[in-house]
């Protein structure tokens, strides 16, 4: 009998050892999980019957009152914050962002770790910065299944910002940046539900998510491939640079068939984009350093968010992206397209 129980126990021991390690391999944070960019099946076919008017404010920075306008989202901020970003090192929005959770509003961050070329970590200093607040939950995208965290998104619990700017110094000093905020209901909560799922290194399908939100790695190669290849009149695009060869060769031939305009910074990396089209195709910005990313597809389409068009970002990033339809959006983007054009070369 004692033989028996002894057996019994050791069978017992064998099977949950067994579904511990089926638990265990399947747990992202373990040293030999492979970290691979989520992909789904995107169906193109009724993808631009679905997008949706969304309407609210875009304005572009430098701006009078967009400091004004952020600052008033964040003091009305009553409930919670939360912030998706590649790089937060802005001062002023800190200390904001510390006063927020003095009021015992909790405050989430997720920030980008180990930045390109990084000089300093900064994720690790503004680790530092607020590590004796407990109402201020800072993560990174350590075991997301992204390259970079490169998305810039604030929300509360009742509006939202999708900019293409981070909270940085030169964000809003030297750059040219562009900035959407909203308190649309149904792309907020889609937009909240993307957020959480980051938060806690969770996979979430895009099918449940709105129509009107672009999200690498999921769907943002198939959309924006859809969109340029669907222009009929015009393509405008106003970005930090140009690297993924299927889109140039997208764009190389739609050159020849649409009217087309193309800004990218004044960087070396970009002088041999703007031979590799018509001079006057594609110019660079020399008055500001041109960090924003937009897309115009024959007036009807603006696309706004925080992917340049590179393999990475594409494929490998967390980037978020907003596809806006209102005309009044796209007639001032056009306005300060034109204007930026003009100080181009």
């Amino acid at each position: 009998m004692k033989n028996f129980w002894k057996e019994s126990w050791i069978v017992i021991l064998l099977v949950i050892f067994v579904l511990l390690v089926f638990f265990l391999i399947d747990v992202k944070w373990w040293p030999w999980y492979e970290k691979t960019p989520q992909k789904e099946e995107f169906n193109s076919e009724n993808f631009l019957e679905n997008l949706q008017m969304i309407s609210w404010t875009i304005l572009q920075w430098p701006s009078n009152d967009l400091y004004s306008r952020y600052w008033e989202f964040l003091k009305n901020t009553d409930e919670y914050l939360k912030l998706e970003t590649y790089d937060f090192t802005n001062k002023f929005f800190k200390t904001r962002f510390q006063d927020i959770s003095n009021r015992w509003v909790p405050v989430q961050i997720i920030l980008e770790n180990n930045k390109y070329q990084e000089y300093g970590n900064t994720f690790r200093e503004l680790q530092n910065y607020f590590s004796w607040n407990e109402n201020i939950e800072l993560r990174s995208d350590e075991q997301m299944w992204t390259m970079y965290v490169h998305a810039k998104v604030t929300l509360n619990e009742d509006a939202f910002w999708v900019q293409t700017a981070n909270l940085t110094k030169s964000s809003f000093e030297s750059n040219r940046e562009h900035f959407f905020y909203s308190n649309d209901s149904d792309f907020h909560d889609s937009l909240e539900k993307l957020v959480d799922a980051d938060r806690v290194w969770d996979d979430l399908s895009t099918l449940n998510l709105h129509p009107n939100l672009v999200v690498c790695p999921f769907n943002c190669r198939e959309v924006i491939k859809t969109l340029l290849e669907s222009a009929e009149k015009s393509i405008v695009i106003q970005t930090q640079y140009i690297m993924d060869d299927e889109i140039l060769d997208i764009l190389h031939k739609k050159s020849e068939q649409v009217d087309m305009a193309i800004i990218v910074a004044d960087t070396d990396d970009n002088y041999d984009l703007i031979s590799y089209f018509w001079p006057w195709i594609a110019r660079t910005l020399k008055t500001r350093y041109n960090h924003t990313k937009m897309i115009l597809i024959d007036e009807k389409y603006l696309l706004l968010g925080s992917m340049n068009l590179s393999s990475n970002s594409l494929d490998k990033n967390r980037e978020i992206w907003i596809i806006l339809m209102d005309t009044w959006h796209i007639s001032e983007f056009v306005k300060w397209f034109k204007r930026d054009w003009n100080h181009s070369i």
